[in-house]
Protein backbone atom coordinates (compact mmCIF):
# COMPACT_ATOMS: atom_id res chain seq x y z
CA UNK A 1 0.00 0.00 0.00
CA UNK A 2 1.37 3.69 -0.79
CA UNK A 3 2.17 5.58 2.04
CA UNK A 4 -0.73 8.45 1.87
CA UNK A 5 1.56 10.69 3.09
CA UNK A 6 4.38 10.38 0.26
CA UNK A 7 0.92 9.78 -2.63
CA UNK A 8 -0.98 12.81 -1.45
CA UNK A 9 -0.25 15.54 1.45
CA UNK A 10 1.82 18.92 0.26
CA UNK A 11 4.18 20.66 1.98
CA UNK A 12 1.41 22.92 3.32
CA UNK A 13 -0.60 19.94 4.47
CA UNK A 14 2.17 18.04 6.00
CA UNK A 15 2.93 21.14 8.04
CA UNK A 16 -0.62 21.30 9.50
CA UNK A 17 -1.02 17.74 10.52
CA UNK A 18 2.79 17.94 12.43
CA UNK A 19 1.44 21.20 14.32
CA UNK A 20 -1.88 19.52 14.95
CA UNK A 21 -0.43 16.74 16.58
CA UNK A 22 2.78 17.60 18.10
CA UNK A 23 3.01 17.38 22.09
CA UNK A 24 -0.56 15.36 22.17
CA UNK A 25 -0.81 12.95 24.77
CA UNK A 26 -3.69 9.90 24.47
CA UNK A 27 -4.25 10.18 21.05
CA UNK A 28 -5.73 6.57 20.84
CA UNK A 29 -8.64 7.94 22.44
CA UNK A 30 -9.11 11.47 20.33
CA UNK A 31 -10.56 12.19 17.24
CA UNK A 32 -8.88 13.68 14.29
CA UNK A 33 -11.97 16.36 12.99
CA UNK A 34 -10.52 17.97 9.43
CA UNK A 35 -12.68 20.77 8.51
CA UNK A 36 -13.61 21.83 4.77
CA UNK A 37 -12.14 17.78 4.13
CA UNK A 38 -12.20 17.78 0.24
CA UNK A 39 -10.49 15.12 -0.38
CA UNK A 40 -9.62 13.09 2.92
CA UNK A 41 -5.77 12.57 2.41
CA UNK A 42 -4.93 14.51 5.76
CA UNK A 43 -7.47 12.35 7.72
CA UNK A 44 -6.19 9.32 6.08
CA UNK A 45 -3.10 9.86 7.42
CA UNK A 46 -3.92 11.09 10.23
CA UNK A 47 -5.35 7.76 11.09
CA UNK A 48 -2.47 5.71 9.59
CA UNK A 49 0.06 7.57 11.27
CA UNK A 50 -1.05 8.70 14.63
CA UNK A 51 -3.62 6.50 16.06
CA UNK A 52 -6.57 8.43 16.40
CA UNK A 53 -9.70 6.91 17.50
CA UNK A 54 -11.44 7.76 14.34
CA UNK A 55 -11.76 10.76 12.32
CA UNK A 56 -14.63 13.15 11.03
CA UNK A 57 -14.65 14.81 7.92
CA UNK A 58 -16.77 17.77 7.12
CA UNK A 59 -17.57 18.94 3.61
CA UNK A 60 -20.46 22.14 2.64
CA UNK A 61 -20.51 20.53 -0.99
CA UNK A 62 -21.50 17.13 -1.65
CA UNK A 63 -18.79 16.25 -4.33
CA UNK A 64 -15.49 16.45 -1.95
CA UNK A 65 -17.66 14.72 0.71
CA UNK A 66 -17.90 12.04 -1.31
CA UNK A 67 -14.25 11.78 -2.49
CA UNK A 68 -13.39 11.70 1.15
CA UNK A 69 -15.78 9.13 2.08
CA UNK A 70 -14.04 6.90 -1.39
CA UNK A 71 -10.49 7.83 -0.20
CA UNK A 72 -11.40 6.83 3.62
CA UNK A 73 -13.12 3.07 1.68
CA UNK A 74 -10.50 2.91 -0.55
CA UNK A 75 -7.33 2.23 2.29
CA UNK A 76 -9.90 0.54 4.53
CA UNK A 77 -10.51 3.27 6.97
CA UNK A 78 -13.98 3.93 6.13
CA UNK A 79 -15.49 2.36 9.66
CA UNK A 80 -12.92 4.52 11.58
CA UNK A 81 -14.87 7.85 9.80
CA UNK A 82 -18.01 9.76 9.51
CA UNK A 83 -18.43 12.32 6.86
CA UNK A 84 -20.67 15.01 6.51
CA UNK A 85 -21.98 17.30 4.47
CA UNK A 86 -22.11 20.23 6.52
CA UNK A 87 -21.55 24.02 6.67
CA UNK A 88 -18.32 23.88 9.40
CA UNK A 89 -19.44 21.84 12.12
CA UNK A 90 -23.13 22.52 11.86
CA UNK A 91 -24.83 18.99 13.01
CA UNK A 92 -21.56 17.49 14.14
CA UNK A 93 -21.31 16.44 18.10
CA UNK A 94 -18.02 17.41 18.94
CA UNK A 95 -16.38 15.61 21.72
CA UNK A 96 -13.85 16.06 24.74
CA UNK A 97 -10.38 16.09 23.36
CA UNK A 98 -11.30 16.74 19.21
CA UNK A 99 -8.50 17.82 17.32
CA UNK A 100 -10.31 20.30 15.04
CA UNK A 101 -7.84 21.05 11.74
CA UNK A 102 -9.41 24.21 9.69
CA UNK A 103 -6.75 24.54 6.67
CA UNK A 104 -7.27 25.97 3.30
CA UNK A 105 -10.56 28.06 5.05
CA UNK A 106 -10.87 31.76 4.99
CA UNK A 107 -9.96 33.49 8.14
CA UNK A 108 -13.16 35.27 7.93
CA UNK A 109 -15.11 31.75 7.61
CA UNK A 110 -13.12 30.30 10.58
CA UNK A 111 -14.08 33.10 12.68
CA UNK A 112 -18.06 32.12 12.11
CA UNK A 113 -17.41 28.23 12.51
CA UNK A 114 -15.82 28.95 15.85
CA UNK A 115 -17.84 31.89 16.86
CA UNK A 116 -20.76 29.24 16.12
CA UNK A 117 -19.19 26.50 18.33
CA UNK A 118 -18.42 29.01 21.16
CA UNK A 119 -21.83 29.59 21.87
CA UNK A 120 -23.21 25.80 21.95
CA UNK A 121 -20.25 24.13 23.75
CA UNK A 122 -19.83 24.47 27.70
CA UNK A 123 -16.75 25.90 28.92
CA UNK A 124 -15.50 22.23 30.02
CA UNK A 125 -15.72 20.84 26.25
CA UNK A 126 -14.87 23.58 24.73
CA UNK A 127 -11.59 23.71 26.66
CA UNK A 128 -10.70 20.21 25.98
CA UNK A 129 -10.96 20.72 22.84
CA UNK A 130 -7.12 21.45 19.78
CA UNK A 131 -7.31 23.53 16.87
CA UNK A 132 -5.24 23.51 14.76
CA UNK A 133 -5.62 26.56 11.90
CA UNK A 134 -4.36 27.30 8.52
CA UNK A 135 -5.87 30.65 7.05
CA UNK A 136 -5.48 31.40 3.62
CA UNK A 137 -6.39 34.78 4.01
CA UNK A 138 -7.52 36.99 6.49
CA UNK A 139 -4.63 35.69 9.27
CA UNK A 140 -4.93 39.24 10.86
CA UNK A 141 -8.82 39.11 11.53
CA UNK A 142 -8.46 35.72 12.68
CA UNK A 143 -5.84 36.71 15.26
CA UNK A 144 -7.67 39.38 16.38
CA UNK A 145 -11.00 37.27 17.20
CA UNK A 146 -8.81 34.77 18.93
CA UNK A 147 -7.20 37.16 21.48
CA UNK A 148 -10.52 39.01 22.01
CA UNK A 149 -12.53 35.73 22.69
CA UNK A 150 -10.59 34.07 24.67
CA UNK A 151 -8.84 31.76 22.80
CA UNK A 152 -4.60 31.10 23.65
CA UNK A 153 -2.34 30.83 20.57
CA UNK A 154 0.11 28.20 21.83
CA UNK A 155 1.85 27.77 18.23
CA UNK A 156 2.34 29.46 15.52
CA UNK A 157 4.61 29.02 12.16
CA UNK A 158 5.00 29.35 8.55
CA UNK A 159 5.79 27.18 5.24
CA UNK A 160 6.29 27.65 1.99
CA UNK A 161 4.69 25.63 -0.53
CA UNK A 162 5.20 26.02 -4.65
CA UNK A 163 6.31 29.08 -3.86
CA UNK A 164 3.61 30.48 -1.38
CA UNK A 165 4.18 30.82 2.16
CA UNK A 166 1.64 29.63 4.72
CA UNK A 167 0.16 30.75 8.41
CA UNK A 168 -0.78 28.01 10.77
CA UNK A 169 -1.46 28.26 14.33
CA UNK A 170 -2.60 25.67 17.26
CA UNK A 171 -5.14 26.81 19.72
CA UNK A 172 -6.83 25.98 22.62
CA UNK A 173 -9.75 28.33 24.71
CA UNK A 174 -8.87 29.91 27.81
CA UNK A 175 -11.78 31.84 28.37
CA UNK A 176 -9.74 34.87 29.20
CA UNK A 177 -8.94 37.09 26.51
CA UNK A 178 -5.41 38.34 25.42
CA UNK A 179 -4.02 41.58 25.29
CA UNK A 180 -2.17 42.49 21.76
CA UNK A 181 -0.22 44.59 20.03
CA UNK A 182 -1.12 45.69 16.37
CA UNK A 183 2.06 43.95 15.57
CA UNK A 184 1.26 40.45 17.17
CA UNK A 185 -2.01 40.70 15.18
CA UNK A 186 -0.85 40.88 11.67
CA UNK A 187 2.85 38.93 12.03
CA UNK A 188 1.90 36.90 15.00
CA UNK A 189 2.74 36.43 18.67
CA UNK A 190 4.32 33.14 18.20
CA UNK A 191 5.94 34.23 14.78
CA UNK A 192 7.46 37.38 16.29
CA UNK A 193 9.50 35.02 18.38
CA UNK A 194 10.54 32.63 15.92
CA UNK A 195 11.52 35.65 13.65
CA UNK A 196 13.84 36.89 16.89
CA UNK A 197 15.31 34.09 16.68
CA UNK A 198 16.18 33.94 12.87
CA UNK A 199 13.83 30.66 12.30
CA UNK A 200 13.69 30.30 8.48
CA UNK A 201 10.29 29.37 7.82
CA UNK A 202 9.56 32.92 9.92
CA UNK A 203 11.50 35.09 8.12
CA UNK A 204 10.40 33.71 4.63
CA UNK A 205 6.97 34.70 5.98
CA UNK A 206 8.38 38.06 7.37
CA UNK A 207 9.82 39.50 4.08
CA UNK A 208 6.47 38.41 2.13
CA UNK A 209 4.63 40.18 4.94
CA UNK A 210 6.67 43.16 4.67
CA UNK A 211 6.37 43.46 1.18
CA UNK A 212 2.27 43.69 1.57
CA UNK A 213 2.13 45.71 4.59
CA UNK A 214 4.44 48.43 2.60
CA UNK A 215 2.17 48.31 -0.55
CA UNK A 216 -0.73 48.90 1.84
CA UNK A 217 0.56 51.53 4.04
CA UNK A 218 -0.16 54.90 2.36
CA UNK A 219 -4.13 53.34 2.44
CA UNK A 220 -4.02 51.48 5.49
CA UNK A 221 -4.07 53.79 8.77
CA UNK A 222 -3.46 50.78 11.12
CA UNK A 223 -1.20 49.41 9.39
CA UNK A 224 0.89 52.54 8.90
CA UNK A 225 0.52 52.50 12.85
CA UNK A 226 1.58 48.79 13.35
CA UNK A 227 4.51 49.07 11.18
CA UNK A 228 5.75 52.00 13.60
CA UNK A 229 5.38 50.17 16.30
CA UNK A 230 9.01 49.57 18.77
Amino acid sequence: MINPAEEFLSPRLKAVHDMAVDGLSDISSRRFVDVGSDHGHLSLYALINDGFRSAVLTDIHAAPAQRSKETLDLYGYGDKASVYTTDGLDGVVLCEGDVIVMAGLGGNNMIDIMTRVQKTLDEKLLKSLVWCLQPQKSSDKLRQFLFESGFEIVDENACEDRGFHYVMMKVKFTGVPTEYTLKQKYYGPVILRRIAAGEPEAMGYKERLDMRFELSKRGDEEIRRMLEEV
